[in-house]
């Protein structure tokens, strides 16, 4: 076996090979559009989410956010109590609490003084790996009430 002649470059290459191993990257999830405001967030291997992510609309050749408060749970009734960030082993399936298209209400009601219909339009879910890359749902549709 070999022997490192610096025992701190030794530490470094460990430290460095064991990031590169449990670094979060975009590749390893997969967003699914359900339904128009469901998604199903799948891992593909083992990968740390930002608890609250973002829906955008397309204006013309951009995307604005026009939802801020999107939240990676299956029951609202935790929010409150949520890391910053939240890590899925291997395999896992989270299926967020859908967005209804309100800018308040849309997703887990909170208050708020004007509650505007963002309908319709097309949007998209992007969601933050813990590390601050980003990865985008597919377009949908929501379409007027």
């Amino acid at each position: 076996m070999a022997k490192f002649q610096h025992p701190c470059l030794a530490i470094a290459c460990y430290l460095t090979l064991a990031g590169l191993a449990f670094s979060a990257r975009a590749d390893a999830i997969e967003i699914r559009n359900l339904q128009p405001g469901a998604f199903a967030i799948e891992t593909l291997s083992g990968v740390s989410l930002k608890t609250q992510a973002r829906i955008e609309k397309r204006m013309g050749q951009g995307w604005e956010s026009v939802f801020d408060q999107f939240w990676l749970v299956e029951d609202c009734g935790v929010v409150a109590k949520l890391p910053a960030c939240v890590t899925l082993g291997p395999g896992a399936v989270l299926r967020p609490v859908a967005w209804n298209g309100y800018s308040c209400s849309g997703q887990c009601e909170r208050s708020c003084k004007k509650n505007v219909d963002r309908l319709p339009g097309t949007f998209r879910l992007v969601v933050t790996l813990c590390n601050g890359e980003e990865l985008t749902s597919a377009p949908f549709s929501l379409g007027t009430r």
